[in-house]
């Protein structure tokens, strides 16, 4: 049974992903593919038995399902939020792509069988989760022995502070709960029963605007004036790991790192 809180969070993710669904699936379809493809890679590496049943947690407008599709026989995705499974079907028809299926459901308690698949994936949703822990809990689960479980989040490097950078990302969207630190996640995924098998870092380059866009808050709104501030205020002496600066000179627009983390993990 999910918990009170997680159901809290479920709805405020809803609401999240139902409100900004054409700005998040734009930017997701048009500029996570390149992610996406790396999981792939990392995760089937030296990977030798065929990828029958795949599953992609949280899968949003479906860029990480797209990826793996060519790989797998078939390709589940499943999310809470009605919209974006709108967004992927709809993505993966244009794409040509038949042999990925949709269905909305709770991370928290999958309605799938135990080690029914050969591989779980999930790409930028742990920070999402009440419990990160349950929902990898679940995506071992339904993984066979000797599957493999791939994640892809954003992370706070080591050495920012985890609460400031934090702030700034609840400041911004009411459904973010918490960044992970890359400690963390190798933590979550021994204590699920996964065994290490491929870690990656990346720093993305973000506009801060568009970074706002896809949360629909745009110029002037409260939101993006109250995250702006909180961004300026870390120009400089950057607490947060994210290292915001002005893109000019003449200052006006900012830019700043998005540090990701990729996981690979295979079920002892």
């Amino acid at each position: 049974m999910t918990a009170p809180q997680e159901n809290e969070q479920l709805q405020r993710v809803r609401e999240r992903f139902t409100r900004t669904a054409d700005d998040f699936a734009n930017f997701a379809l048009a500029k996570r593919g390149v992610e996406a493809d790396r999981l792939v890679r990392l995760a089937l590496a030296d990977f030798t038995t065929p990828v029958r049943r795949a599953l992609d947690l949280a899968c949003g407008p479906g860029t990480f399902a797209r990826s793996f599709a060519p790989r797998a026989g078939i390709v589940f995705g499943v999310d809470y939020t009605s919209a974006m499974l709108a967004k992927a079907r709809s993505a993966m028809a244009q794409a040509g792509l038949s042999n990925i299926f949709f269905f909305r459901g709770d991370g928290n308690l999958l309605p799938l069988a135990d080690r029914s698949f050969d591989l779980a994936v999930c790409g930028y949703s742990f920070h999402h989760f009440a419990d990160p822990a349950r929902a990898l809990a679940e995506m071992t689960r339904v993984v066979r022995r000797g599957g493999r479980v791939a994640v892809a989040d954003i992370f706070v490097p080591e050495g920012a502070s985890s609460e400031t950078n934090n702030r700034i990302e609840r400041a911004r969207d009411l459904s973010h709960v918490r960044t992970l630190g890359a400690p963390e996640l190798r933590g979550l995924f021994e204590a699920a029963g996964l065994a290490v098998r491929a870690t990656e870092t990346d720093k993305r380059p973000r506009d801060f605007d568009d970074w706002m866009k896809n949360v629909s808050h745009p110029p002037g709104s409260p939101v993006y004036q109250a995250v702006r501030k909180l961004m300026e205020a870390e120009i400089g002496p950057d607490t947060t790991g994210l290292r915001p600066h002005w893109k000019t000179e003449a200052g006006g627009a900012i830019e700043f790192v998005q540090p990701s983390f990729f996981l690979v993990g295979e079920k002892r």
